[in-house]
């Protein structure tokens, strides 16, 4: 059995053109349709999930997640509960007019700046998600087809665990990320499609 010696790591300077890496890096890869579905995933337990308070403008959120380098922000409360998810395409979309127009807010009584993440955010009882078990063996055609019937832009994967909740949030899929690994576009259908004809689809 060989013994290892302990050693001091080797150090250098840095070259005077260092940056921070780019974490969309790992998600620039063209993928094929046989594929393992966790090439796609944000894993949570290596990248921490970005939140923000259910009562912060929706303006500031947009701020936030350029800033972050995210579409998607996790809406908690004062204690850190989870509340629901809030997206750029909500913020910049029809939600925050709708809800102007709704009756807990017409317009000429308040304004765009007056709606909180919370007046526009997906509650958690309405959200869509996969088991990460289910999600270790499935393919990235199985993703085009949950995406598919899914009509979001994120996938959202959970797991169980102990303690005081059930499940929790374990990781992430983007449809911006699979369109590009896959260098298609991808729509929402009403019946999904088999699995042949999507990797007719992905061949042409």
């Amino acid at each position: 059995m060989d013994v290892h010696t302990n050693t001091a790591l080797g150090l250098y300077k840095p070259k005077s053109d260092i940056g921070f890496i780019d974490k969309t890096a790992s998600r620039n890869l063209l993928l094929e349709a046989t594929d393992p579905a966790l090439n796609l995933l944000t894993d949570f337990r290596l990248t921490p999930a970005i939140s923000v308070l259910a009562t912060t403008q929706i303006d500031q959120a947009l701020t936030q997640m350029i800033c972050s380098r995210v579409r998607l922000l996790f809406v908690v409360d004062p204690i850190f509960d989870l509340l629901g998810v809030i997206t750029s395409y909500d913020v910049q979309g029809e939600k925050p007019l709708r809800y102007l127009q709704s009756r807990d807010c017409r317009i000429g009584i308040c304004s765009r700046d007056d709606i909180l993440v919370q007046d526009i955010m997906t509650p958690v009882n309405e959200w869509r998600v996969v088991n990460y078990q289910q999600l270790i063996n499935a393919t990235i055609a199985d993703l085009v087809l949950t995406f598919q019937e899914l009509g979001q832009r994120h996938l959202i994967v959970v797991e169980p665990v102990r303690g005081h909740n059930d499940q929790a949030v374990r990781g992430l899929i983007s449809l911006t990320d699979l369109e590009r690994a896959l260098e298609t576009s991808i729509e929402p259908v009403n019946v999904a499609e088999s699995f042949a004809e999507i990797k007719r689809e992905l061949a042409t």
